[in-house]
Parts: C-alpha cells; sequence; structure tokens
C-alpha cells in the first residue's frame, strides 16, 4: 500500500479523499489517500513523516502552502514564482513541492471559454488564489486587471507579476469596480466571499453583472454561489471553482502515479457529494 495526504489546518471539510480514493480504485491501484490535520508547530514533523518509503507524496492546503516550502528538497520554478506549493511529490527519496492550483484553475477556463487570448480579464482578490491564477493565465489574455478592497495589496501583485512575466498586468481597488466589469469580458472571483457557511453574500452588486460576462467563482462549495446565481439571472456564462479543485487534483494524482487520472469520475463524485451537502 502507498499513501498520500492532504495536510493543513483545519483539513476535515476537503473534497481531496474522496474524488483521489475514488481514482484509485477505478485504476486498480493499491494507493490510499487521507487527511492529516496540522496544527501549529507541527509542519516540519507532519512534512518528515512524508519521507517513509511508503508514503508517495501530499497535498498542502491552508495555512501552509507557503511555509511548507523551506521543509522541501526542491521547489519547481512555478511554485517558487508563485509562492506557494500545493503538491509535495517524492522523486529520488527528496520531496519536491510544485503548484497545481495555477495550471488547475486555467485549464477549467480554457475549456469553458475558446476565444482567451482576446479576454479582458478581471480577477477579483489578491491573495494566494489570485497569485496562482494570475501567474498562469497573464500571458494567455489579452488584458489582465486585479482588483483588490486593500488596493496596495493588488498593485503590489500586479507589479510583482508584471516584472517576473514581462507582461502587463493592472490594478486597482473596487472604486471602479464597476467600469471595470462593464467593460470586461471575464469576471473571476478569487476571494472566498459566498462560501459555505455563508452563502447568501457575493463580491459584486448584481447590477454590475452583464449578459456579455462570463462569469468564474473560485469557491466551490457551494457549486452554486450567490455570485453565480446573479450572473445567471443577468443572462450571463457562468464557472464554478468544482473544475478547478478536480483539474489541481489530477494534475497531483498523475505526479504521483505516473497514470493519467480517470477526471470525469473525479468530478461526478465531488459534484455528487456537493449536491448531497446542503447543510
Amino acid at each position: 500500500m502507498k499513501y498520500c495526504y492532504l495536510i493543513g489546518y483545519p483539513v476535515e471539510h476537503s473534497m481531496s479523499p474522496l474524488m483521489h480514493n475514488a481514482a484509485f480504485r477505478e485504476m486498480g491501484i493499491d494507493y490510499s489517500y487521507s487527511l492529516k490535520s496540522v496544527e501549529p508547530g507541527s509542519l516540519e514533523y507532519a512534512v518528515n513523516h512524508l519521507r517513509a518509503p511508503e508514503v508517495i507524496g501530499a497535498n498542502v492546503t491552508i495555512p501552509y502552502k507557503s511555509d511548507v516550502m523551506v521543509y522541501l528538497d526542491y521547489i519547481t520554478t512555478e511554485a517558487e514564482d508563485i509562492g506557494a506549493v500545493n503538491a509535495i511529490v517524492k522523486k529520488d527519496d527528496e520531496l519536491v513541492g510544485a503548484n497545481t492550483d495555477a495550471s488547475g484553475g486555467v485549464k477549467a477556463l480554457e475549456e469553458e471559454y475558446d476565444r482567451l487570448e482576446t479576454a479582458k480579464v478581471i480577477i477579483i482578490g489578491a491573495g494566494g488564489a489570485s497569485k496562482a491564477l494570475s501567474y498562469n493565465l497573464a500571458s494567455k489574455v489579452k488584458k489582465l486587471t486585479i482588483l483588490n478592497r486593500t488596493e496596495t495589496k493588488s498593485s503590489e501583485l500586479a507589479r510583482y507579476l508584471t516584472e517576473k512575466l514581462d507582461r502587463m498586468v493592472l490594478s486597482g481597488g473596487l472604486d471602479d469596480l464597476q467600469k471595470h466589469v462593464k467593460e470586461a469580458d471575464i469576471l473571476i472571483n478569487a476571494t472566498p466571499l459566498g462560501m459555505k457557511p455563508v452563502y447568501d453574500i457575493s463580491p459584486i452588486p448584481a447590477e454590475y453583472l452583464h449578459k456579455d460576462l462570463m462569469v468564474y467563482d473560485l469557491v466551490y462549495n457551494p457549486m452554486e454561489t450567490k455570485l453565480l446565481r446573479d450572473a445567471k439571472q443577468k443572462g450571463a456564462r457562468v464557472l464554478s471553482g468544482v473544475k478547478m479543485l478536480v483539474y489541481q487534483g489530477a494534475l497531483a494524482y498523475e505526479m504521483w502515479t505516473g497514470l493519467k487520472p480517470p477526471v470525469n469520475l473525479m468530478l461526478k463524485v465531488v459534484q455528487e457529494a456537493l449536491r448531497g451537502d446542503t447543510s
């Protein structure tokens, strides 16, 4: 039996064991995925446990995506630039940190929007999710603007990405949100607003939305947030964060096993679980 884990605190809410264990069973491999709740001060011990011969790797979630990096043997360039690791794989007895959030999030969007190179994109939020997605998205779109309630944070992130990627990334606060949304083709929520258990909240007033938008909410629980409901009512296209969750997991699965993951099955079990989670 080979083992992999999710390291974070808390982790009880995670859908990762459900989708990974379903994928392991489907492929007929003797692997197991489980949660490892790591209390503050215990991260180094948890990472060292990954060096056991029966362990193949791990996912990393909040609050350790940045902190974990100092305990690893090697970090991919992408993860180093983003400043966060969400997947660890063991290679030749070394722990390698990678970031699959960025690629997984963009893959989900590319499937739904087939002319990304012409798109003017707004991302609301300047935290880790925004940084990961922006890093991979900036070179693929016509225009990328990062907006945040604290404008200095969006400005710092945009400046960093512009210098790192040699691609202009714009920034701003939320005062001109309506103007930015009116001109946008794609709107992405990279904040936790609307996440369970506080369902009835959106980062954007409904009246700012319009039918020509694609609205992408990285929140996946609930699958249909207030933002997505409001967007649907305006006739906009919508995309939930479920596919990003599954695609980032599928990339990690392939790193651990060397096998192509059963992505449709992983997506199905997560969607079924979320539909049943109405509490």
